[in-house]
């Protein structure tokens, strides 16, 4: 499994949002995360919908091996994304 890694979660304290931290906890992923309030509206402003132009979480960044970055939206597609790049 590589360990580098520079993932940032964008979620909050719903199912989908904690399906993707427990994804990264069990791969032994570092990771940040960006708490978003829906209350503020935070999925809906501009410098989120750069991330995921749905406005939903959770959403992911990382970097591809060659430093460009990749952003991730739909939970189903984030973890796979997190095995294939990850474990081996």
């Amino acid at each position: 499994m590589s360990s580098e890694s520079n993932i940032h979660l964008y979620t909050t304290q719903t199912p989908n949002g904690i399906k993707i931290s427990i994804t990264l906890e069990e791969l032994g992923l570092p990771y940040k995360v960006t708490k978003i309030e829906f209350s503020k509206s935070t999925q809906k402003e501009p410098w989120f919908l750069e991330i995921n132009p749905n406005g939903r979480i959770p959403a992911l960044t990382d970097n591809f091996t060659d430093g460009k970055e990749i952003r991730l939206f739909e939970s189903g597609s984030m973890m796979q994304y997190l095995v294939d790049r990850y474990v081996h």
